[in-house]
């Protein structure tokens, strides 16, 4: 098989072809800074899955952004994160990873929202699905750095605090989905990976 291919983020892409097309989707058929119509598109709406079971949401919320903005910023780190995670991982193994960090981002969501801060809210995007990506990253730094001469273990740490920092101050981003996401995807790729798994041709 030829190499090139092989290093193609072939899921990653389809997951940014599916959230492009879901936003203009919904931007040709409402707003998608409408918190009415994002709610019966599938946000993440903490008392409905609380309360009415609509677990569907935890999956639905990753798909859904609000506005170009947050849909063009969550496409490109998606892009960026994926080329890595998806090499190293694999198509099968990236997806899973993808998927169970979104959805438990979400869940971490809904719990610090009701049971910490005692005020539900709605959320939407794939933040939280991206952070699980980071959380993999950093062991992936971690692991294929290891014994090298390299500032890439500080400099990503050091990214990595920043970002998470900037979500749990900025009051319209959700920083418990981000951190529960980033956790999340650490455990999963320490699960899916053992370690000296990875390609060692691998440089990050």
């Amino acid at each position: 098989m030829n190499r090139r291919n092989i290093d193609i983020p072939w899921a990653a892409l389809v997951l940014i072809v599916i959230n492009v097309v879901v936003f203009f989707y919904m931007e040709i058929n409402g707003s998608t800074e409408d918190g009415e119509y994002l709610v019966g598109m599938g946000a993440l709406l903490d008392e409905a899955v609380i309360n009415d079971h609509e677990y569907y949401r935890l999956v639905t919320h990753m798909f859904l952004h609000i506005g170009e903005a947050h849909l063009f910023n969550n496409m490109i780190s998606l892009l960026v994160l994926g080329y890595t995670t998806e090499r190293v991982l694999g198509h099968i193994r990236f997806v899973i990873l993808y998927f169970l960090s979104g959805i438990l981002a979400g869940a971490a969501t809904i719990m610090y929202n009701l049971y910490i801060v005692h005020e539900p809210g709605l959320s939407a995007g794939a933040s939280g699905a991206i952070f699980g990506l980071m959380g993999a990253l950093l062991v992936m730094v971690i692991r294929i750095n290891k014994g090298r001469h390299t500032t890439a273990i500080p400099r990503y740490i050091v990214y990595l605090a920043l970002t998470l920092y900037s979500g749990f101050m900025d009051e319209t981003i959700s920083g418990s989905a981000h951190l529960g996401g980033f956790i999340a995807g650490i455990l999963l790729y320490l699960v899916m990976m053992p370690p000296g798994k990875e390609k060692k041709n691998i440089v990050i």
